[in-house]
């Protein structure tokens, strides 16, 4: 007997009108180093904007609630005042900015607030109990709304909190960037036209063994860059490096044995000093030696995953092919970003640095779709449950 799979609840799923709603989003977007968040900055800001004025017109509370980096480290972001700003901005209108993530303080601002209005959490990631799935805090974050919404896709993936428990103790449902994401990668997951081409890249061969797996056995070609790419050179014998241990290369050996005829690799790389000085591009059938690190591709190894994609139906890229956080070492991943623009296939892009990179250069809607996921599209591709969207199908 054949069942049918479950339907992702939506907003049209619920009634919704003038109740008090959590929207968890995903906020998580630079500020900068002038401290300001800009149209080539926002991408995930935007992503929840559909959502947000529909909550609006709907007379709805809307409680947005976001995380930050991570509280704690180094780099941890926990300013919100600048993600404040540019959603002013962007909805034209004030947003309150609420002073706790729960209490009776919460519920007062909140039970004051007008039909329509829209209101901010502090970083929700500032509270310990947000990062393992912790009942107790899921409720006291539920104490303040009559509904949830997810429209974070790209933390879906986490099993935290105000992810994956938070949506079990209100009725919830998908916000409308969410559905699109289900419905964009679910029908390039099940339908993708072919010829089929992937760009993949990472720091680690071993954090990655699944995608590169699950990518091989579903496209015609996969163009490799970044680390991973160089991980490759090394298990070919075309690089001498001791970056990279014997198990990676074992790992890189074996996918090379079981899939070369897909793989694209590299035939020239760029090196040079950390910062981008000394750059010089090696070709590597060229008999001169790679000293020290890789940091990008050459033109040659850029065209060829433009030849690549040329007669592709389908493209999907994830993850830049060099260190484009260095502006010496952006190019390869530039020109792709470029190319790809002005192709007429079917391209989605997702992975949080290859989606700031062509925001920056404005190419955002040159894309079928610009995912804000990356691990969570990674893994959604794969066919994994995501822990956020589970409470989300079926009835309420």
């Amino acid at each position: 007997m054949n069942t049918v799979a479950p339907a992702l609840r939506g907003m049209d799923d619920m009634q919704l009108d003038g109740k008090r709603v959590i929207v968890r989003v995903d906020f998580n977007v630079s500020a900068g180093a002038d401290g300001i968040v800009d149209a080539t900055e926002d991408y995930r800001i935007e992503a929840a904007l559909e959502t947000i004025h529909e909550l609006r017109q709907r007379r709805c509370k809307v409680l947005l609630l976001t995380h930050l980096g991570r509280p704690g480290e180094d780099d941890g972001i926990v300013d919100i005042a600048p993600i404040h700003r540019r959603l002013q901005t962007l909805i034209q209108e004030d947003v309150r900015l609420l002073p706790k993530l729960y209490g009776s303080q919460v519920d007062a601002i909140i039970q004051g607030m007008e039909p329509g209005e829209v209101a901010l959490f502090p970083n929700v990631r500032m509270d310990d109990r947000e990062m393992a799935p912790n009942d107790r805090f899921a409720q006291e974050l539920a104490s303040s709304a009559d509904a949830y919404i997810n429209e974070a896709f790209s933390v879906s993936h986490r099993d935290q909190t105000s992810v994956s428990v938070l949506p079990k103790k209100l009725p919830s449902v998908a916000g409308r960037r969410t559905v699109l994401e289900v419905a964009t990668l679910s029908s390039l997951r099940n339908n993708a036209k072919h010829p089929y081409v992937a760009i993949t890249s990472g720091a680690k061969i071993s954090t990655k063994i699944g995608v590169l797996e699950y990518l091989l056995s579903q496209v015609d070609i996969l163009c490799v860059g970044g680390k991973i790419a160089n991980v490759f050179l090394v298990a070919q014998g075309r690089w001498n490096s001791a970056a990279f241990s014997e198990e990676e290369i074992a790992t890189a050996k074996k996918l090379l044995d079981d899939h070369g005829a897909k793989i694209v690799l590299p035939v020239d790389v760029v090196i040079g000093n950390e910062d981008g000085t000394n750059k010089r591009v090696i070709q590597l059938d060229s008999g001169d030696e790679v000293s020290g690190p890789v940091w990008d591709i050459g033109p040659k190894s850029v065209q060829q995953i433009v030849d690549a994609c040329a007669a592709a139906q389908t493209i999907v890229w994830n993850g830049p092919v060099g260190r484009y956080e260095v502006a010496e070492y952006g190019e390869g991943t530039r020109a792709v970003a470029h190319a790809l623009a002005g192709m007429q296939s079917n391209r989605i892009v997702g992975g949080g640095d290859t989606v700031t990179m062509i925001e920056s250069m404005n190419l955002i809607s040159a894309y079928t779709h610009v995912s804000i996921g990356g691990g969570a599209m990674i893994e959604f591709l794969e066919g994994k449950s995501l822990p956020g969207l589970v409470p989300l199908y079926g009835k309420n």
